[in-house]
């Protein structure tokens, strides 16, 4: 699985995004594969989605 540093409130940061080598800045590798850039947007995308139903249940707690 993908290794990610967190950030504040515990949304996971991945250096590689924000790169423009397209590599992990912060691993000690300048270049992912293509398979694990996959594995960091598919991990990345499913803690977007607990985000929003996190958020979803929030809002209803709030509505009651």
């Amino acid at each position: 699985m993908w290794k990610h540093e967190h950030m504040g409130h515990g949304r996971p940061r991945y250096e590689s995004m924000n790169c423009s080598c397209g590599g992990s800045c912060h691993s000690g590798r300048r270049f992912l594969t293509k398979e694990e850039r996959i594995e960091m947007l598919e991990d990345y995308k499913n803690w977007l989605e607990k985000e929003k139903q996190g958020v979803e249940e929030r809002i209803e707690e709030l509505k009651k």
